[in-house]
């Protein structure tokens, strides 16, 4: 699996962009990560799944729980098709 090349990470536990504040992925994120992973669409799914699931754990253990996006954020604009 390729390794993500961007500043625009998620700072936890709030899954905030380290560069931006935006909710991650923010929007440059999402171009660099789908110019990454352009030949590797599932790839990205995978990255971003894995991503999805550190996010639930930090969420679950804080007290405002996940935000009602929290598919369509993470994984719902990266099409893998």
């Amino acid at each position: 699996m390729l390794v993500p090349r961007t500043e625009h990470v998620g700072e936890r536990p709030m899954w905030d962009c380290r560069v931006c504040g935006r909710p991650w992925p923010c929007a440059t994120a999402k171009v660099e990560l789908a110019e990454q992973y352009q030949k590797f669409p599932h790839g990205l799914a995978v990255y971003l799944g894995s991503c999805l699931i550190e996010a639930i754990d930090d969420w679950a253990a804080g007290t405002s729980g996940p935000p009602a996006d929290l598919y369509e954020r993470f994984l719902g604009w990266a099409d893998a098709s």
